[in-house]
């Protein structure tokens, strides 16, 4: 099911699918991604027309060699 939504000062706001000015949320496909190294981003929304779409951006984390917990419960 589709997620409707209207761009406002560049912010998304979710709104029902009836809703004046509404359009389709389109978001990017995760790609694969090593999540020990690196995280997930969503992008600024974009008004593509018929459709509001979002992107992501994977970015690389810092490593805290210190406190990492090898051994999983």
């Amino acid at each position: 099911m589709h997620k409707y939504g209207i761009l406002k000062n560049g912010n998304l706001q979710i709104v029902p699918s009836g809703t004046p000015g509404a359009k389709p949320i389109i978001h990017a496909e995760v790609p694969e991604f090593d999540q020990e190294r690196q995280a997930v981003f969503e992008t600024t929304p974009v008004d593509m027309e018929n459709h509001i779409f979002v992107g992501i951006e994977i970015r690389e984390v810092e490593q805290d060699e210190g406190n990492q917990d090898h051994e999983m419960l």
